[in-house]
């Protein structure tokens, strides 16, 4: 996709984003929140499954085992290097919300509901990891999954369902507000198309594609 064109497209999003996260916080996020607040017990054993620390670790286990099969083999099927970017994709685009846009903005979780309606949507530069916007998990999966329909177009239909089913998930588990999974994507899916078009470029530059 030509640069310009590319640029066009993100400033929609971004525009997009931007008013659904606003409509979400002005109207949706509390009563969504609270409408699910019985899922946090529910869904307990899931949120431990899918935590954040075994989703990195996995993608670090990936990651370590497509570098080794390279060495040893001295190169990797397109399919496993469209993996390879999209994992580190993947943990750079977590790393960079955990440790710098939640730390910014500073939302308290959905659990806050338990004890009371938090008074003020944002504590800027009081956040930590623990967090709520955008949401760590939704930025790990769309960079992962934008990455790779970018390097790997097939994987398209199955990726979009996944994601629809995550983002789902986030919310009806009461782990994140609409407005963290949305922001969450948009971050996510930015990190993912850079990561992929980065790689093209430089597949491009080597004569060889993918």
């Amino acid at each position: 996709m030509p640069l310009k064109r590319a640029f066009k497209v993100w400033c929609g999003l971004l525009a997009a984003t931007v008013l659904g996260c606003a409509i979400s916080i002005r109207w949706l996020d509390i009563r969504i929140a609270l409408f699910f607040i019985k899922n946090v017990n529910r869904f307990a054993l899931l949120g431990m499954g899918l935590g954040s620390g075994i989703l990195v670790s996995g993608e670090i286990i990936l990651i370590i085992g497509l570098a080794i099969t390279h060495m040893v083999r001295g190169s990797l099927p397109n399919f496993a290097k469209a993996l390879f970017v999209s994992c580190c994709a993947s943990l750079s685009a977590f790393v960079a919300n955990d440790h710098v846009l939640k730390v910014v903005f500073g939302r308290l979780p959905p659990a806050v509901l338990l004890h009371r309606i938090p008074t003020h949507v944002f504590h800027f530069f009081r956040g930590g990891q623990f967090s709520s916007f955008p949401s760590g998990h939704m930025v790990m999966a769309s960079a992962f999954a934008l990455a790779m329909i970018r390097l790997q177009s097939r994987t398209l239909p199955i990726l979009t369902v996944l994601l629809c089913i995550g983002a789902s998930l986030l919310i009806v588990g009461d782990w994140h507000f609409l407005g963290d999974v949305i922001a969450g994507a948009f971050i996510g899916g930015t990190a993912g198309f850079v990561a992929g078009e980065l790689w093209l470029e430089h597949e491009k530059g080597r004569g060889g594609a993918i």
